[in-house]
C-alpha cells in the first residue's frame, strides 16, 4: 500500500501543473530579475492591442464632433498616438528578447544536465534500443527554441500579457451584450478541446513515431556520412539502402497522414463554433448600429471583438500547448531525476593489480532469453596474462563488459581481489581498467586529449606511450603535433588516421591511463603483421606488473600470454598454458594447427 501511494506521488510530480510549477520556481530562482521583466512585458504588451482598438473610434470620433477642424485635432492625436505605440511595441519586443535570451539559457543548462545523465547512465542503457525509443520524445524537449522546455519556458512568461489584455477587453465588451462573450468562450472551449484530442492521439503514437524517425536518421545518416561512401558504391548498396529508406519515409507519411485525418474531424467543431460566434457577433453589432450606435462606437467595438477572440485563442493555444508540452518536459525531468546509475554501497579503492573471479555467473542482455554464458567458474590471476580466444558470437567480447561492470551478471558473482563488484562505485570500478575495445573512437578532439582522456596531461607520458605504439613520428609530421585536432567535424583542418594508426592510437590511450588492469579487445584487428609483430613485441612492457587480458582471433598473439581461455558458445571450453592445450589437441589445438598452416603458407609465397 505503501509503495502504491508513493509510486502515486512520483507520478503526480511529472503531470502538467506540477511540472509547470518547477519550470516557473527554476526560473525565479534561475534569475531573480526575470520577475521584473514578466511584468513590465505584461504591463507594456498587455496595453498595446488597445491602441489599435481604440484608434478608429479616436480618428472617426474626431471627424464626427470637429468637422471642418477636425485635422488640427486629428494630426496631434494621430501623433501621440504612433510616438505611444512606437514606445510600448518596442519595449515589449525588447523584453520579451530578453526573457527568450534567459530562458534558452536555462534550457542549455538543462541539456548540459541531460548530457551528464547519459554519459554516466549504467551502460546497458547505451546498448538498449527501447530506451532511446522510450526517451525520444523526452531528449528531444531540450533540443529547440519553440517547443520542449524552451517553448513552454517563454509562454508562461508571456502569459500575464495576454490576461493584462484579456482581462481588459472583457471588460469593454460586456457593456455591448453577454452572449458575445459567452459565444466567444464557447468557441475557445471547443477549440481547446480540440487541440487537446489532436496531442492525445498523437502522444498515443508518440514511441511508433520516436522509431519511424530514428530508422530515417540512420539512413540519412548513412547516405551523407562519407566513411560509406566506398562501401556503398563497391558493393552497390545503393538501391538497398533507397529501398529502405524510402520504405520507412512511407511509414512516417503514413502515420503523419493518420494524425492529419484526426486533427481535420476534431477540427470541423472549431470550424461550427466559429461560424455561430461571428454570425451572433455581426447580427447583435448591426442591431445596435440600426438603434443609433456611432459609426466610431461601431468600428471600434468590431476590431475590440476581433482582437478579443484573437486574443482568447492564442491563449487557449499557449494553454493547450503548456499543457501538451509540459508532458514531454515532464518526461525529461522524470529523466533526469530517474537514477540511472547503480551506485555501490562503498567507496572502494584498490592499491595494485587485480585478480577476476568468475563464480557461477549466468548471463543474458537485457530484454533477451539467449545465455551467452551458464554457470561460468575461472579465475584472472594477479599479474597473470590471460588470452581469450574463441569462434565468432562465444562471447569473448561480452566477458570484457561484465568484467568492467559495464553489465551486472543475470546470476552468480563476479570479485575483484575478493570484493563483490557490486559493492563498488561505477566510477571507482572504471578507474581499475585500462580497456582498447574492439570498435575504435577517435573524438574531435587534439591528438593530446584523446591520448589523455580525462586525464591531466602529461606531454612526456604522451609522448612515451605513442612511440610504444610506433604513432609518435607520424604525430611529430603534423602541423600542429599534439595539438592538430583530430577529424574535420569541429575543424575544417582537422586530420583523420587510418584504420590501423585508429587502433594505435587506442592503444596509446590504454597504455597513458596506467591503470591496474589492461584489457586488449582485438588491439591488433586493423594492423599489418610489421604492425602487429610491433606490439607482440612490446606487450610484455607494456604491461609489466599488470594482469593483462587480451582478446584475439590470431592465436599467434597467445605466445606471449602465461594462460589461454578458449570460449565456444557453450561457454569455457579449455583452459590452460599454450603447451598444456597444444597436448590435450582439443580444439585449441586444431585452431592453431589451422591457422599455422595458413602463416606457414603465406609465409612461403612471400
Amino acid at each position: 500500500m505503501k509503495n502504491a501511494t508513493k509510486q502515486k506521488q512520483e507520478e503526480q510530480k511529472y503531470r502538467v501543473w506540477p511540472v509547470a510549477k518547477r519550470l516557473i520556481r527554476e526560473i525565479r530562482q534561475g534569475d531573480f530579475r526575470q520577475t521584473g521583466r514578466v511584468a513590465l512585458h505584461a504591463v507594456c504588451a498587455g496595453l498595446y492591442p488597445f491602441l489599435a482598438i481604440l484608434l478608429p473610434k479616436l480618428a472617426i470620433g474626431i471627424l464626427e464632433q470637429k468637422g471642418m477642424d477636425a485635422m488640427k485635432w486629428l494630426i496631434p492625436a494621430l501623433g501621440i498616438y504612433f510616438l505611444a505605440a512606437a514606445l510600448l511595441g518596442y519595449v515589449a519586443k525588447r523584453v520579451e528578447s530578453m526573457i527568450g535570451v534567459k530562458n534558452m539559457r536555462r534550457r542549455i543548462f538543462y541539456l548540459v544536465e541531460m548530457g551528464d545523465k547519459l554519459t554516466s547512465m549504467d551502460y546497458r542503457y547505451v546498448e538498449d534500443a527501447s530506451f532511446w525509443e522510450k526517451n525520444e520524445k523526452a531528449l528531444s524537449a531540450g533540443n529547440n527554441n519553440s517547443e520542449g522546455i524552451e517553448g513552454v519556458s517563454n509562454k508562461i512568461c508571456l502569459l500575464p500579457a495576454a490576461l493584462v489584455s484579456m482581462a481588459g477587453m472583457i471588460l469593454l465588451a460586456a457593456g455591448l451584450s453577454p452572449l458575445i462573450l459567452l459565444a466567444l468562450a464557447v468557441h475557445v472551449a471547443v477549440t481547446m478541446w480540440a487541440s487537446g484530442q489532436n496531442h492525445r492521439f498523437r502522444y498515443a503514437h508518440r514511441e511508433e513515431e520516436a522509431r519511424d524517425y530514428r530508422r530515417i536518421k540512420y539512413y540519412c545518416n548513412t547516405t551523407h556520412d562519407f566513411s560509406f561512401g566506398k562501401d556503398i558504391r563497391i558493393y552497390n548498396f545503393r538501391d538497398r539502402i533507397l529501398a529502405n529508406y524510402q520504405m520507412e519515409i512511407e511509414n512516417l507519411k503514413n502515420l503523419t497522414a493518420r494524425m492529419a485525418r484526426h486533427q481535420y474531424l476534431v477540427g470541423l467543431a472549431g470550424i461550427f463554433t466559429l461560424l455561430v460566434t461571428n454570425v451572433m457577433m455581426y447580427g447583435i453589432l448591426i442591431g445596435q448600429t440600426i438603434n443609433g450606435m456611432p459609426i466610431s462606437s461601431f468600428t471600434m467595438y468590431v476590431a475590440l471583438i476581433n482582437s478579443l477572440m484573437a486574443s482568447m485563442l492564442a491563449f487557449g493555444g499557449d494553454i493547450t500547448f503548456i499543457r501538451n508540452e509540459c508532458q514531454y518536459v515532464g518526461e525529461f525531468f522524470r529523466l533526469v531525476d530517474e537514477r540511472l546509475e547503480e551506485e555501490g554501497k562503498e567507496e572502494i579503492h584498490i592499491e595494485g593489480t587485480l585478480e577476476i573471479v568468475f563464480d557461477h555467473v549466468d548471463f543474458c542482455y537485457p530484454g533477451s532469453d539467449t545465455y551467452i554464458y551458464r554457470d561460468l567458474n575461472f579465475t584472472i590471476h594477479k599479474g597473470e596474462r590471460l588470452a581469450i580466444v574463441g569462434v565468432n558470437g562465444a562471447g569473448k567480447s561480452t566477458l570484457v563488459k561484465l568484467m568492467t561492470g559495464l553489465f551486472p551478471p543475470t546470476a552468480g558473482h563476479i570479485y575483484i581481489n575478493g570484493i563483490d563488484i557490486e559493492r563498488f562505485r561505477r566510477k571507482d570500478l572504471y578507474r581499475l581498467y585500462s580497456a582498447v575495445f574492439q570498435d575504435v573512437n577517435i573524438l574531435a578532439f587534439p591528438v593530446r586529449e584523446n591520448v589523455t582522456g580525462g586525464g591531466e596531461a602529461d606531454d612526456a607520458r604522451v609522448q612515451e606511450a605513442l612511440e610504444k605504439v610506433g604513432l609518435w613520428e607520424k604525430v611529430q609530421e603534423m602541423p600542429e603535433g599534439l595539438n592538430q585536432m583530430m577529424l574535420k567535424v569541429i575543424d575544417e583542418n582537422g586530420t583523420d588516421f587510418s584504420g590501423g594508426q585508429r587502433q594505435k592510437l587506442s592503444i596509446a590511450r590504454g597504455l597513458y591511463k596506467d591503470a591496474p588492469m589492461v584489457i586488449m579487445d582485438e588491439p591488433t584487428a586493423s594492423l599489418d603483421a610489421l604492425a602487429e609483430a610491433e606490439i607482440y613485441e612490446n606487450f610484455s612492457d607494456m604491461v609489466k606488473g599488470k594482469t593483462a587480458v587480451y582478446i584475439s582471433h590470431r592465436l599467434a598473439s597467445t605466445k606471449f600470454c602465461d594462460r589461454i581461455a578458449l570460449f565456444d558458445r557453450d561457454g569455457l571450453k579449455e583452459y590452460g598454458s599454450h603447451e598444456e592445450l597444444m597436448a590435450l589437441e582439443g580444439e585449441y589445438y586444431r585452431m592453431f594447427t589451422i591457422q599455422g598452416k595458413y602463416y606457414q603458407q603465406e609465409h612461403a609465397e612471400l
